[in-house]
């Protein structure tokens, strides 16, 4: 070991100590003498800081502000929604029919079925935006632009027009690329998803319930769509077919693009904002409720992608099969929860088979806790995530 890393070096005659300031030609370090080397024998006892500092004109100097604290986190419907039911949303936007347009092996027909199914939807779609707009009461504030009322009418006003300029984009789009259109009313699953549109917007539905099937279906849309999109890399080269060019030149492109997405982040921002400010009689049976419409929106989406087998034609008999399983679920996907809600808007349907399970009577079980007041719907996400029952 050297000799200056050893314990020996403080045993030896002399002070006993190497005076650090010393060159070995026993003068002072003249790096310490002109200021640039600071001597480690001088001591500087520090008493914190000075508070008694003033200005130049002799005023005390104000300390910094503390910092602000961070923001609340409040809770988010969003997540809960999308965590409880995962394996549900994972099915609707990972249909075989999506991974055939993105590897450009969909057949013509299929595609075709889709874009006469989704143009009833997007009929539905204005009646369902024009029912929350009409349950708005604008107040009157000085600033609209960051009232919460305001902000939802000015997102519900650029859906109408998002829809209405995609209803003239499909037009166009098979026009120019000769897809075969046609003439069939809305199938059953359409049938129901418009019901859903219906009741989820009813009198007695809130606002909050329609604003999350908004964003569920957009949000479904936006995640088909993507995943779609993933599989288009796997193209060995680009395919000549017109339906296969309209998909990956127009429409894949339409729901995965920016504009787009910020549209579907913009409806879960204020889905999140109205469950943690908005009052309900019972926050947990709303909670509920928001639950159901999300399931619903995730088991009517999944079922909406046409049929395809392996080769991504049609599959008839796979449709064929599923319809009589599926005709009696049509009402009661679509059917909602609430007291207020017709049942009967799809002539001859039952109910009890849907997605939720049996009992859905129309008729809203007072709950034990009916006379407290909550503040939104999110205080009963701890008590629906633990599945208490609502009695």
């Amino acid at each position: 070991m050297p000799y200056l890393q050893s314990n020996n070096r403080d045993s030896t005659g002399g002070s006993g100590s190497i005076d650090p300031t010393m060159t070995q030609e026993g003068t002072p370090n003249r790096s310490i003498l002109n200021g640039t080397h600071p001597n480690p024998n001088l001591q500087v006892h520090r008493r914190g800081p000075n508070t008694n500092k003033r200005s130049r004109e002799g005023q005390p100097i104000a300390p910094l502000p503390a910092p602000p604290p961070p923001p609340q986190q409040h809770p988010s419907l969003v997540a809960h929604l999308l965590n409880k039911y995962q394996a549900s949303f994972t099915a609707s936007t990972q249909q075989p029919f999506l991974s055939h347009a993105g590897c450009g092996t969909l057949s013509a027909p299929a595609l075709c079925q889709w874009l006469v199914q989704d143009a009833h939807y997007a009929r539905g779609y204005i009646r369902f935006i024009g029912n929350m707009l009409a349950k708005i009461r604008l107040p009157v504030v000085s600033n609209s632009q960051f009232n919460q009322t305001y902000r939802v009418m000015d997102l519900l006003i650029s859906a109408l027009n998002n829809i209405r300029r995609e209803m003239t984009f499909f037009e166009i789009t098979a026009t120019k690329f000769g897809l075969q259109m046609a003439e069939e009313p809305p199938n059953h699953i359409t049938r129901a998803y418009l019901d859903l549109f219906v009741s989820s917007t009813s009198t007695g539905a809130s606002l909050l319930e329609g604003m999350v099937v908004l964003w569920a279906t957009e949000h479904c849309y936006r995640t088909a769509w993507t995943y779609a999109a993933s599989f288009t890399p796997t193209l060995s080269m680009p395919s000549t077919d017109p339906h296969i060019v309209a998909l990956h030149q127009q429409l894949i492109p339409n729901w995965t693009s920016a504009p787009f997405s910020k549209f579907v982040d913009a409806c879960r921002l204020l889905v999140d904002e109205l469950a943690n400010t908005t009052t309900s009689p019972n926050g947990k049976e709303e909670m509920q409720r928001c639950e159901q419409l999300f399931e619903q929106v995730c088991w009517l989406e999944e079922r909406f992608w046409p049929d395809v087998d392996g080769m991504g034609e049609e599959d008839e008999t796979a449709r064929l099969t599923a319809h009589g399983a599926h005709h009696t679920h049509s009402a009661s996907a679509a059917a909602h929860t609430h007291p207020t809600h017709a049942l009967n808007s799809a002539p001859g349907v039952g109910i009890g088979s849907g997605p939720l399970g049996n009992g859905m009577g129309g008729t809203e079980t007072p709950s034990r806790d009916s006379g407290n007041s909550f503040g939104g719907a999110l205080n009963g996400i701890e008590a629906a995530a633990d599945g208490t029952p609502s009695d």
